[in-house]
């Protein structure tokens, strides 16, 4: 054991491998989520990183240096291509990586660390390497291709802050401090990485990266523990949100708002930093169907009364299931629709319906054939009833009957009367 002296670095470096460790498995059940799975694969490279250069801090012989750099080397060449790919996942604006991308990238580290460990023999990384007897460090000499290596891995870092940067500016307000944790958690191993090969550090030869990594860790895991980091990735804000007619709402799969737009917070009165982080069913006390309608599993309707903030208008809720590339629910999306002009137009509507149908049913017409009796002249209805003919006119119509008597039929039944007539109307005449 002689050949290894552990230090208060190497506590330093354990302490790495843990969190990242930890960080791992607390991500292993949110894998599904967008970006998530290059993260876990980050950390295990971070874990593989410090444990290589932990054995390598200690090493006290020029060989085992040599031999544990390689090792560390695994996971250095491994950590910028998996920060980028989950930076651009993150960013959600491809639904999957390119294959061909991911081919380049696996290729590129599979020569760096054919590199790393043929190093010994070729000196392409490191023209020469000196240990400090004093704190046992080694300090390297950097060739050519070394520094090719470092530019590389700064061009994917460099593209991973830009997707991060880009994810957060345009992310609701909810976001903000999910997107500053992983920032703030990139950039601290970076500038411990910065400071190793560009000084000026405090103790030459020791890369500060790992102890970056160890603090960053913390950051993320009490980002994913406290904010929840990861439940929902976040959505395209100005485009999915602002620019809507509608109000919308954007729940996580515990039913918090995580977003919503100007129109839903006017409609409920409140700033939308009043609203993000509350649960949906605080502001809908009045509908009664709401737990149902949030344990659709697809899309759903229903009008609501929004009464104690908005008296005079009427709204329809649609929800919408928002699912990732896995057929995993991630949240859902409420659209709140003002209808009141679309109810008012309809009410005038079913008016005007039934306005025309008591019309038509003061307007009644007698049309067809009427079967009549030739000598009685009853007439026999839908029903098979005979009916007088004054009573079956009078309820088909709005006719009414005032009795009176033909000059035939006067003459027939009342010739007496009949005579008389004639014989006053005759004297009439001149």
């Amino acid at each position: 054991m002689n050949e290894y002296s552990f230090n208060i670095y190497s506590l330093i470096l354990i302490a790495t491998i843990c969190i990242a460790i930890i960080i791992a498995i607390v991500l292993w059940p949110r894998r599904k989520f967008r970006g998530v799975i290059w993260l876990i694969l980050l950390e295990i490279a971070v874990a593989e990183w410090a444990f290589g250069i932990l054995f390598e801090s200690a090493a006290t012989t020029l060989p085992l240096k040599q031999l544990w750099t390689a090792i560390a080397f695994i996971g250095t060449c491994l950590v910028p291509p998996f920060f980028s790919l989950f930076a651009v996942e993150y960013n959600r604006q491809q639904k999957r990586i390119s294959k061909k991308i991911l081919l380049l990238l696996a290729i590129m580290s599979f020569i760096t660390i054919v590199l790393a460990f043929t190093d010994p023999l070729t000196h392409l990384l490191y023209t020469n390497i000196t240990i400090n007897p004093v704190i046992n460090i080694a300090i390297y000499e950097h060739g050519f291709i070394w520094w090719m290596i470092l530019m590389y891995e700064y061009i994917l870092i460099i593209i991973a802050m830009y997707f991060l940067l880009k994810t957060a500016f345009k992310s609701g307000s909810f976001y903000t401090f999910h997107n500053l944790a992983i920032i703030i958690g990139a950039l601290i191993p970076i500038i411990g990485n910065l400071v190793y090969v560009f000084g000026p550090n405090p103790i030459p030869g020791l890369d500060w990266a790992p102890a970056g990594f160890a603090l960053s860790g913390v950051i993320l895991t009490w980002a994913i523990l406290r904010l929840k980091l990861f439940k929902i990735a976040p959505i395209a804000h100005t485009l999915l949100v602002e620019n809507m007619i509608d109000g919308l709402i954007v729940l996580d799969s515990d039913n918090i708002i995580v977003d919503i737009n100007s129109v839903s917070a006017t409609i409920f009165k409140l700033t939308p930093k009043q609203i993000i982080g509350r649960n949906v069913t605080q502001f809908f006390p009045l509908v009664a169907n709401l737990d149902e309608l949030l344990q659709s599993n697809d899309y759903a309707q229903v009008e609501i009364d929004l009464g104690h903030i908005q008296p005079d208008r009427q709204f329809e809720l649609r929800l919408s299931v928002l699912h990732d590339r896995f057929s995993q629910i991630i949240g859902k999306s409420l659209v709140l629709r003002d209808i009141t002009e679309k109810k008012k137009a309809e009410a005038e509507r079913e008016k005007l319906i039934r306005d025309l149908q008591e019309a038509l049913n003061q307007v009644k017409t007698l049309s067809g054939l009427l079967p009549i009796c030739s000598h009685c002249k009853k007439i026999r209805d839908d029903k098979g009833y005979w009916s007088e003919v004054e009573t079956y006119i009078h309820s088909h119509s709005d006719v009414d009957f005032s009795h009176g008597i033909c000059p035939e039929c006067l003459k027939k039944y009342y010739p007496e009367i009949a005579d008389r007539m004639e014989s006053k109307n005759a004297k009439k005449i001149p």
